[in-house]
């Protein structure tokens, strides 16, 4: 089992800046209308991050099945017990740095999670202090206990 390391987002800035604008733009040749957004952690200076690449693709209700079938085709689907008419996740397999796609449709609290939330904590200093205080005192711990703790900070902080 891998152990929880993380650095700061700072020093990983360019090489997640370069695998997101390639995402970005495999995603736009195939949904022009969507938005996509840089999200997660390497999205934040100053944030402790795991080192990979998050993505938030946006799309309108009634865009959303089409939207998602067609990351089907360009990724492989990441929790799809999760997934349902208004979110949906994929990953990239064998991208360096690891990269990640949330769905969302606009409006809802997965797109809140994903997208407004990270816009949040980039404006707060505090909450940037208590998000690298919640990966400290996971390093090196089990992935399902970041992974709760990580749900409860974004639930207590904004009230998902």
């Amino acid at each position: 089992m891998a152990t929880l390391t993380f650095v700061f987002s700072d020093t990983v800035a360019e090489e997640t800046a370069a695998a997101f604008a390639e995402h970005e733009g495999r995603i736009r040749q195939r949904l022009p209308s969507v938005e996509v957004r840089h999200t997660g952690g390497t999205s934040v200076p100053g944030v402790l991050t795991s080192g990979d690449v998050d993505l938030q693709v946006r799309t309108e209700k009634q865009s959303f099945a089409s939207a998602r079938d067609a990351l089907c085709e360009l990724y492989d689907p990441l929790y799809p017990e999760a997934w349902d008419e208004k979110s949906a996740y994929f990953f990239a397999p064998g991208s360096k740095p690891p990269v990640e796609v949330a769905l969302t449709v606009i409006g809802t609290l997965d797109d809140l999670q994903h997208g407004e939330a990270w816009q949040r904590i980039a404006a707060d200093p505090k909450l940037i202090t208590r998000y690298n205080a919640l990966k400290r005192a996971h390093e090196g711990g089990s992935q399902d206990d970041y992974n709760a703790a990580k749900r409860d900070f974004f639930h207590d902080n904004f009230r998902l």
